[in-house]
Protein backbone atom coordinates (compact mmCIF):
# COMPACT_ATOMS: atom_id res chain seq x y z
CA UNK A 1 0.00 0.00 0.00
CA UNK A 2 1.79 3.25 -1.30
CA UNK A 3 -0.36 5.80 1.39
CA UNK A 4 -0.33 6.17 5.19
CA UNK A 5 -3.02 5.13 6.81
CA UNK A 6 -4.44 8.35 8.95
CA UNK A 7 -7.90 6.89 10.70
CA UNK A 8 -6.86 9.58 13.24
CA UNK A 9 -7.63 8.80 17.23
CA UNK A 10 -9.90 5.82 16.85
CA UNK A 11 -11.13 5.24 20.61
CA UNK A 12 -12.04 1.78 22.34
CA UNK A 13 -13.19 -1.02 19.45
CA UNK A 14 -15.69 -3.83 19.81
CA UNK A 15 -12.83 -6.17 21.26
CA UNK A 16 -14.45 -4.67 24.33
CA UNK A 17 -17.16 -7.38 24.69
CA UNK A 18 -14.35 -10.38 24.42
CA UNK A 19 -12.10 -8.79 27.28
CA UNK A 20 -13.96 -6.96 29.69
CA UNK A 21 -16.53 -8.44 32.46
CA UNK A 22 -18.61 -6.08 34.08
CA UNK A 23 -18.31 -6.56 37.51
CA UNK A 24 -20.06 -3.71 39.99
CA UNK A 25 -17.20 -1.13 41.25
CA UNK A 26 -17.31 -0.60 44.96
CA UNK A 27 -15.08 2.01 45.47
CA UNK A 28 -16.68 5.59 44.79
CA UNK A 29 -16.93 6.48 40.71
CA UNK A 30 -15.42 10.00 39.33
CA UNK A 31 -18.12 11.69 37.14
CA UNK A 32 -18.56 10.34 33.80
CA UNK A 33 -17.07 13.25 31.85
CA UNK A 34 -14.32 13.78 33.90
CA UNK A 35 -10.84 13.12 32.75
CA UNK A 36 -9.94 11.69 36.35
CA UNK A 37 -9.13 7.78 35.22
CA UNK A 38 -11.34 5.78 37.24
CA UNK A 39 -10.40 3.30 39.85
CA UNK A 40 -12.41 0.40 38.65
CA UNK A 41 -14.84 -0.71 36.36
CA UNK A 42 -16.70 2.56 35.56
CA UNK A 43 -19.61 1.57 33.52
CA UNK A 44 -21.35 4.44 32.51
CA UNK A 45 -17.73 4.92 30.62
CA UNK A 46 -17.54 1.90 29.48
CA UNK A 47 -20.87 1.70 27.41
CA UNK A 48 -19.49 5.72 26.41
CA UNK A 49 -16.34 4.45 25.15
CA UNK A 50 -17.76 1.85 23.12
CA UNK A 51 -20.38 3.21 21.26
CA UNK A 52 -18.34 6.31 20.89
CA UNK A 53 -15.75 4.23 19.52
CA UNK A 54 -17.71 1.61 17.49
CA UNK A 55 -19.88 4.30 15.60
CA UNK A 56 -15.96 6.12 15.15
CA UNK A 57 -14.47 3.00 13.58
CA UNK A 58 -17.51 2.45 11.40
CA UNK A 59 -17.57 6.44 9.95
CA UNK A 60 -13.69 5.97 9.59
CA UNK A 61 -14.52 3.14 7.80
CA UNK A 62 -16.95 4.31 5.89
CA UNK A 63 -15.68 7.80 5.27
CA UNK A 64 -11.35 6.35 3.92
CA UNK A 65 -13.89 3.91 1.47
CA UNK A 66 -15.10 6.88 -0.10
CA UNK A 67 -12.57 8.74 -0.06
CA UNK A 68 -9.78 6.55 -1.27
CA UNK A 69 -11.26 3.29 -2.90
CA UNK A 70 -14.76 4.00 -4.09
CA UNK A 71 -13.24 5.78 -7.67
CA UNK A 72 -11.15 3.11 -8.57
CA UNK A 73 -12.28 -0.63 -9.59
CA UNK A 74 -12.63 -3.27 -7.48
CA UNK A 75 -11.97 -7.24 -7.90
CA UNK A 76 -11.28 -10.37 -6.28
CA UNK A 77 -9.08 -10.31 -3.20
CA UNK A 78 -4.94 -10.29 -4.14
CA UNK A 79 -2.12 -9.58 -2.16
CA UNK A 80 0.56 -7.11 -3.56
CA UNK A 81 4.39 -7.21 -2.86
CA UNK A 82 4.87 -3.59 -2.34
CA UNK A 83 8.33 -3.69 -0.19
CA UNK A 84 10.60 -2.19 -2.34
CA UNK A 85 8.54 1.12 -2.53
CA UNK A 86 8.60 4.66 -1.86
CA UNK A 87 11.78 3.86 -0.14
CA UNK A 88 10.05 2.08 2.76
CA UNK A 89 8.33 5.35 4.00
CA UNK A 90 5.13 3.72 4.06
CA UNK A 91 6.07 0.99 5.87
CA UNK A 92 7.35 3.55 8.50
CA UNK A 93 3.74 5.11 8.57
CA UNK A 94 2.21 1.95 9.06
CA UNK A 95 4.34 1.33 11.97
CA UNK A 96 3.44 4.99 13.31
CA UNK A 97 -0.05 5.12 12.97
CA UNK A 98 -0.44 1.39 14.55
CA UNK A 99 1.93 2.92 17.53
CA UNK A 100 -0.06 5.51 18.57
CA UNK A 101 -3.67 3.90 17.62
CA UNK A 102 -2.82 1.51 20.10
CA UNK A 103 -1.75 3.98 22.73
CA UNK A 104 -4.57 6.24 22.07
CA UNK A 105 -6.55 3.00 22.23
CA UNK A 106 -4.97 1.99 25.80
CA UNK A 107 -5.92 5.86 27.44
CA UNK A 108 -9.45 5.61 26.67
CA UNK A 109 -9.64 1.76 28.15
CA UNK A 110 -7.70 3.21 31.32
CA UNK A 111 -10.25 6.27 31.51
CA UNK A 112 -12.92 3.23 31.79
CA UNK A 113 -11.58 1.91 34.84
CA UNK A 114 -10.16 -1.29 33.45
CA UNK A 115 -6.70 -2.50 34.48
CA UNK A 116 -3.44 -2.02 32.75
CA UNK A 117 -2.92 -5.12 31.46
CA UNK A 118 -5.94 -5.89 29.46
CA UNK A 119 -6.10 -2.32 28.32
CA UNK A 120 -2.27 -2.97 27.17
CA UNK A 121 -3.90 -5.97 24.94
CA UNK A 122 -6.98 -3.61 24.07
CA UNK A 123 -4.27 -1.53 22.84
CA UNK A 124 -2.82 -3.64 20.56
CA UNK A 125 -5.86 -5.01 19.49
CA UNK A 126 -7.54 -2.29 18.40
CA UNK A 127 -4.68 -0.84 16.46
CA UNK A 128 -4.77 -4.07 14.77
CA UNK A 129 -8.24 -3.94 13.65
CA UNK A 130 -8.11 -0.06 12.02
CA UNK A 131 -4.64 -1.26 10.20
CA UNK A 132 -6.33 -4.70 9.38
CA UNK A 133 -9.37 -3.25 8.01
CA UNK A 134 -7.48 -0.54 5.99
CA UNK A 135 -5.54 -3.67 4.32
CA UNK A 136 -8.23 -6.05 4.02
CA UNK A 137 -9.98 -2.70 1.84
CA UNK A 138 -6.73 -2.58 -0.22
CA UNK A 139 -7.16 -6.52 -0.62
CA UNK A 140 -9.82 -5.76 -2.42
CA UNK A 141 -9.05 -2.93 -5.18
CA UNK A 142 -7.67 -3.46 -7.99
CA UNK A 143 -5.12 -0.30 -7.47
CA UNK A 144 -3.55 -1.80 -5.11
CA UNK A 145 -3.62 -5.39 -2.69
CA UNK A 146 -3.16 -6.60 0.51
CA UNK A 147 0.24 -6.18 1.66
CA UNK A 148 2.35 -9.12 4.06
CA UNK A 149 4.66 -6.37 4.74
CA UNK A 150 2.39 -3.31 5.73
CA UNK A 151 1.00 -6.37 7.49
CA UNK A 152 4.57 -6.79 9.41
CA UNK A 153 4.94 -3.19 9.65
CA UNK A 154 1.41 -2.54 11.82
CA UNK A 155 2.21 -5.72 14.25
CA UNK A 156 5.86 -3.62 14.99
CA UNK A 157 4.44 -0.43 15.91
CA UNK A 158 1.84 -2.44 18.33
CA UNK A 159 4.08 -4.83 19.79
CA UNK A 160 6.49 -1.84 20.38
CA UNK A 161 4.09 -0.27 22.50
CA UNK A 162 2.74 -3.49 23.72
CA UNK A 163 5.92 -5.04 24.89
CA UNK A 164 6.61 -1.95 27.00
CA UNK A 165 3.67 -1.28 28.58
CA UNK A 166 4.18 -5.10 29.66
CA UNK A 167 7.10 -4.56 30.35
CA UNK A 168 7.92 -1.33 31.71
CA UNK A 169 4.20 -0.20 32.40
CA UNK A 170 5.44 3.09 30.20
CA UNK A 171 6.15 4.67 27.17
CA UNK A 172 10.43 4.42 27.24
CA UNK A 173 10.74 4.09 23.27
CA UNK A 174 8.23 6.70 21.33
CA UNK A 175 7.56 6.89 17.35
CA UNK A 176 6.87 9.94 16.51
CA UNK A 177 6.57 12.07 13.04
CA UNK A 178 7.55 15.60 12.02
CA UNK A 179 6.84 17.12 8.29
CA UNK A 180 7.51 20.54 6.55
CA UNK A 181 6.60 21.52 3.00
CA UNK A 182 9.58 21.23 0.42
CA UNK A 183 10.14 23.49 -2.19
CA UNK A 184 10.26 21.87 -4.96
CA UNK A 185 12.77 23.49 -7.94
CA UNK A 186 10.88 25.17 -10.53
CA UNK A 187 12.01 23.20 -13.61
CA UNK A 188 10.15 22.39 -16.51
CA UNK A 189 9.46 18.20 -17.24
CA UNK A 190 8.93 17.66 -20.24
CA UNK A 191 7.19 14.17 -21.43
CA UNK A 192 9.35 11.39 -22.99
CA UNK A 193 6.75 9.74 -25.03
CA UNK A 194 4.87 10.56 -27.12
CA UNK A 195 7.53 12.20 -29.13
CA UNK A 196 7.66 16.00 -29.89
CA UNK A 197 4.99 16.25 -27.53
CA UNK A 198 5.61 19.80 -25.30
CA UNK A 199 2.97 19.50 -22.65
CA UNK A 200 5.35 19.78 -19.59
CA UNK A 201 4.78 19.53 -15.70
CA UNK A 202 6.93 20.49 -12.87
CA UNK A 203 7.72 18.89 -9.84
CA UNK A 204 5.46 20.66 -7.76
CA UNK A 205 2.12 19.78 -9.84
CA UNK A 206 3.23 15.90 -9.90
CA UNK A 207 3.89 16.01 -5.65
CA UNK A 208 0.35 17.71 -5.63
CA UNK A 209 -1.09 15.05 -8.33
CA UNK A 210 0.79 12.05 -6.08
CA UNK A 211 -0.14 13.13 -2.46
CA UNK A 212 -2.25 15.27 -2.52
CA UNK A 213 -2.32 19.14 -0.33
CA UNK A 214 -3.06 20.43 3.19
CA UNK A 215 -2.17 19.86 6.50
CA UNK A 216 -3.33 15.79 5.95
CA UNK A 217 -1.64 15.27 3.00
CA UNK A 218 1.71 17.31 4.15
CA UNK A 219 1.99 15.11 7.21
CA UNK A 220 0.23 11.78 6.55
CA UNK A 221 0.72 11.08 2.92
CA UNK A 222 3.66 12.89 1.04
CA UNK A 223 6.78 11.08 1.93
CA UNK A 224 8.85 14.12 0.79
CA UNK A 225 7.76 15.74 3.73
CA UNK A 226 7.07 12.93 6.27
CA UNK A 227 10.56 12.11 9.10
CA UNK A 228 9.43 9.58 11.29
CA UNK A 229 11.41 9.36 14.63
CA UNK A 230 12.22 6.54 16.92
CA UNK A 231 12.71 8.99 20.68
CA UNK A 232 14.60 7.60 23.39
CA UNK A 233 14.31 8.68 26.65
CA UNK A 234 17.64 7.90 28.55
CA UNK A 235 16.66 9.02 32.16
CA UNK A 236 14.26 5.80 31.94
CA UNK A 237 16.85 3.39 31.57
CA UNK A 238 18.86 4.74 34.53
CA UNK A 239 18.77 3.53 38.01
CA UNK A 240 19.05 7.50 39.46
CA UNK A 241 18.30 10.35 37.21
CA UNK A 242 21.01 12.78 37.03
CA UNK A 243 19.75 16.44 38.63
CA UNK A 244 20.92 17.97 34.95
CA UNK A 245 19.29 15.70 32.99
CA UNK A 246 15.49 16.46 32.55
CA UNK A 247 12.97 13.66 32.33
CA UNK A 248 11.27 14.95 29.82
CA UNK A 249 14.35 15.33 27.42
CA UNK A 250 14.91 12.50 24.75
CA UNK A 251 17.25 11.56 21.99
CA UNK A 252 16.29 10.83 18.68
CA UNK A 253 16.82 9.22 15.47
CA UNK A 254 14.96 10.20 12.19
CA UNK A 255 14.16 8.60 8.95
CA UNK A 256 13.33 11.07 5.97
CA UNK A 257 13.59 10.24 2.23
CA UNK A 258 13.86 12.69 -0.76
CA UNK A 259 12.93 13.02 -4.42
CA UNK A 260 10.57 10.26 -4.18
CA UNK A 261 7.65 10.97 -6.95
CA UNK A 262 6.86 7.58 -8.06
CA UNK A 263 6.85 4.51 -6.07
CA UNK A 264 10.39 2.89 -7.89
CA UNK A 265 12.44 4.36 -10.05
CA UNK A 266 11.62 8.12 -11.72
CA UNK A 267 9.10 7.66 -14.43
CA UNK A 268 5.37 7.97 -14.00
CA UNK A 269 2.54 8.38 -16.56
CA UNK A 270 0.00 11.24 -16.25
CA UNK A 271 -2.57 9.44 -16.36
CA UNK A 272 -2.56 6.12 -14.56
CA UNK A 273 -5.55 4.76 -16.69
CA UNK A 274 -4.47 5.45 -19.70
CA UNK A 275 -3.01 2.73 -22.22
CA UNK A 276 -1.11 3.06 -25.87
CA UNK A 277 1.11 5.08 -27.22
CA UNK A 278 -0.01 8.19 -26.85
CA UNK A 279 -0.13 8.13 -23.26
CA UNK A 280 1.73 11.13 -21.13
CA UNK A 281 4.93 9.78 -19.54
CA UNK A 282 7.66 11.55 -17.83
CA UNK A 283 10.77 10.69 -16.52
CA UNK A 284 13.09 12.30 -14.29
CA UNK A 285 17.14 12.77 -14.72
CA UNK A 286 18.65 10.46 -11.50
CA UNK A 287 21.46 12.46 -11.47
CA UNK A 288 19.79 15.45 -10.99
CA UNK A 289 16.32 13.88 -8.76
CA UNK A 290 18.30 11.56 -6.82
CA UNK A 291 15.89 9.05 -4.96
CA UNK A 292 17.74 9.68 -1.36
CA UNK A 293 16.91 8.52 2.24
CA UNK A 294 18.18 10.91 4.89
CA UNK A 295 19.32 9.75 8.57
CA UNK A 296 18.78 12.59 11.24
CA UNK A 297 19.80 13.09 15.20
CA UNK A 298 17.79 15.21 17.27
CA UNK A 299 16.90 15.95 20.60
CA UNK A 300 12.94 15.83 21.53
CA UNK A 301 10.85 16.43 24.16
CA UNK A 302 9.05 13.43 25.69
CA UNK A 303 4.99 15.56 26.41
CA UNK A 304 3.67 12.82 28.30
CA UNK A 305 6.47 13.55 31.11
CA UNK A 306 5.65 16.87 32.08
CA UNK A 307 4.70 17.42 34.98
CA UNK A 308 1.14 19.22 35.07
CA UNK A 309 -1.62 18.92 37.51
CA UNK A 310 -4.04 20.30 34.93
CA UNK A 311 -5.90 16.88 33.75
CA UNK A 312 -6.68 18.73 30.73
CA UNK A 313 -3.42 19.89 29.35
CA UNK A 314 -2.17 16.87 30.26
CA UNK A 315 -4.56 14.86 28.37
CA UNK A 316 -3.75 17.11 25.30
CA UNK A 317 0.10 17.03 25.98
CA UNK A 318 -0.31 13.32 25.24
CA UNK A 319 -2.43 13.31 22.21
CA UNK A 320 -0.28 15.84 20.21
CA UNK A 321 3.34 13.27 21.71
CA UNK A 322 2.69 12.02 18.15
CA UNK A 323 4.21 15.08 16.89
CA UNK A 324 8.47 15.82 17.55
CA UNK A 325 9.48 18.79 19.40
CA UNK A 326 11.39 21.14 17.42
CA UNK A 327 14.95 21.36 17.88
CA UNK A 328 18.53 21.88 15.83
CA UNK A 329 19.54 18.08 13.79
CA UNK A 330 22.40 16.79 12.65
CA UNK A 331 21.77 14.70 8.81
CA UNK A 332 23.12 12.48 6.85
CA UNK A 333 21.79 11.46 3.50
CA UNK A 334 22.54 8.31 1.64
CA UNK A 335 24.69 10.83 -0.90
CA UNK A 336 26.96 10.82 1.70
CA UNK A 337 26.13 15.02 2.50
CA UNK A 338 26.44 16.02 5.93
CA UNK A 339 24.09 18.87 6.91
CA UNK A 340 23.39 20.89 10.03
CA UNK A 341 19.66 22.18 10.30
CA UNK A 342 19.35 24.68 13.42
CA UNK A 343 15.54 24.35 13.75
CA UNK A 344 14.18 20.97 11.96
CA UNK A 345 10.63 19.92 12.03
Amino acid sequence: MDRLQAVGRVAVSPFFLLLLHLNPATAQRPPLLSLQPADSLHPGRFWTALGTGTATYAASMTGLYHAWYADYPSGPFHTFDDAGQWNQMDKMGHSLMAYHESRWIYGAARWTGLKPKRAAWLGFAGGQLVQTSIELLDGFSTEWGFSWTDVGANLLGSGLFLSQQLGWQEQRILLKMSAWPVRYPDVRIYPETPAGNTQWTTLQQRADALYGTGPVSLFLKNYNTLTVWLSVNPAAFLPERPRWLPRWLNLAAGFGADNLFAGTGYEWQADKFCTGPDCLRYRLDPAEFPRTRQYFLSLDVDMSRINTKNRFLKTLLEVVNILKFPAPALEVNSRGKLRFHPLFF
